[in-house]
């Protein structure tokens, strides 16, 4: 892997703080151990700081002089004793060279190194803001949204380690589809999935994996991830990704338990494939975000006008926000070091509080080198289906007797993560099949033995 951009980021950040002097300075996560224990909880770098050092350790800080635009890092020290336990750390030098800083030191020395460059104001995150207290600091917010602001245009060092977090995902993803039999359980595709991704590099779940067969995949994040998948009638939606490189990828499909989709589930999945392919084929840069999702809402109400799940006129049936009730969330987010990443709420930026709309996790032009995940579905949950049931100016466009002959599908949901590009977008997600004629290629397949 090239070396991660660390420098090329403060220098973003510093831009989007509008500053040409003061010194940014962060410092990372540290090791948490659990009560009344010496077991360490598993480290996740602080995300924000990731960004700013490529560093995925404990205890490291860094710092940027914004005028001189000098990258420091800074390291912890590891005495004989914790080597023994550890290991022999890289020196400094190495860690310098390894990351792409212009200089490293040791954290105890932070003070006098940051000190020295007489900074007329430092600029720190919220968390750091007890550690950088010896110095005059900038509103903390404002470093805060200067990161998120960076971190939402993805360079080409990120869109590369971001492919190959999908291309890795993406495979694991296949493997279930072609492996998994009737009579497994859940838990055993979790654990097939997450060992995959971790032989071929990534270092953990990007976010806990959801493996929901049956009514389980009406639950938007089902974990419990136990259930055995014994009905052949069943889909399964598996909504799993790993991290490499400390970025997430974010992919789910939906597949029959058996040989083939029942006839129901195989209408809703169509459904959901159009809405994610008309969806994608819209992204484009100077687009509103929000705009995809109405396309992704009027896609579904056309779609399940022709089953007779709705009824009445398709405006009346989007004004009154009916789709909400089968899509209750939104139709994608940014992504990136974090698989819900920063950005998606501008400053300023209010949240749509209507069905469907509310839990939109973006609302923004896009723009190249952002990172969206599509992920439309549909899901016949019973507590919103009776308040739809209860919401006269809804009811009158739902056909209730038709929902409950589709009730068992549970839910579907498809799952793509795209790059904007100037003319377009690129899906990073494209090796992992999701037309109906491939999924039960290799459903029959797995079945046949």
């Amino acid at each position: 892997m090239p070396v991660y951009p660390a420098k090329q980021h403060f220098a973003a950040t510093a831009g989007h703080l509008g500053a040409d002097s003061g010194v940014i300075l962060v410092h990372g996560g540290v090791t948490l151990i659990h009560p009344d224990s010496d077991t360490e909880y598993e480290f996740h770098q602080n995300s924000n700081f990731y960004y700013l050092s490529g560093v995925a350790e404990p205890g490291f800080a860094a710092a940027y002089d914004i005028s001189t635009r000098t990258a420091i890092l800074f390291v912890p020290h590891v005495s004989a004793d914790e080597a023994v336990w550890v290991g022999v750390p890289p020196s400094l030098d190495e860690y310098r060279a390894t990351h792409g800083f212009d200089a490293a030191h040791y954290t105890k020395d932070i003070e006098a190194v940051v000190g020295a460059l007489k900074p007329s104001v430092v600029y720190t995150l919220p968390e750091n803001a007890s550690a950088c207290s010896s110095f005059s600091l900038a509103p903390v917010e404002k470093l805060r949204l200067a990161v998120h602001e960076a971190r939402v245009y993805k360079d080409d060092c990120e869109i590369e380690i971001m492919r190959r977090a999908n291309r890795i995902s993406s495979a694991a993803h296949v493997t279930l589809m072609k492996e998994a039999r009737v009579g497994m359980t859940e838990t055993e595709l979790r654990g097939r999935f997450v060992g995959q991704v971790l032989a071929q590099g990534c270092s953990y779940e990007a976010y806990g994996s959801i493996v929901a067969g049956g009514r389980n995949a009406a639950v938007l994040h089902y974990t419990k991830n136990n259930m055995k998948l014994d009905n052949a009638n069943d889909v399964v939606l598996v909504d799993a990704g790993g991290t490499y490189g400390n970025y997430a990828s974010d992919i789910t499909r939906t597949w029959p338990v058996g040989p083939r989709f029942t006839d129901n589930a195989r209408e809703i999945y169509a459904i959901v494939l159009d809405m994610q392919k008309t969806v994608i084929d819209a992204c484009a840069p100077r687009k509103q975000w929000e705009d995809m999702h109405a396309l992704a809402q009027r896609v579904a109400a056309e779609g399940l006008l022709r089953l007779g799940m709705l009824t009445g006129d398709l405006e009346s049936i989007l004004a009154n926000d009916v789709v909400g009730y089968f899509m209750p969330h939104g139709i994608g987010h940014l992504i990136g070091i974090d698989t819900h990443d920063v950005g998606g709420y501008p400053p300023g930026t209010e949240r749509i509080n209507r069905p469907g709309l509310r839990y939109l996790r973006a609302r923004r032009e896009m723009l190249p080198r952002m990172v969206f995940t599509v992920e439309p579905g549909l899901y016949f949950v019973d507590a919103i289906l009776a308040e739809a049931k209860a919401t006269p100016a809804v009811a009158q466009h739902i056909n209730f007797d038709v929902v409950k002959s589709y009730h068992s599908v549970g839910g579907v949901r498809i799952e793509d993560n795209i790059v904007i590009t100037e003319s377009g977008n690129d899906n990073l997600t494209s090796e992992c099949p999701k037309e109906i004629i491939d999924i039960e290629r290799m459903r029959s397949d797995a079945n046949s033995d």
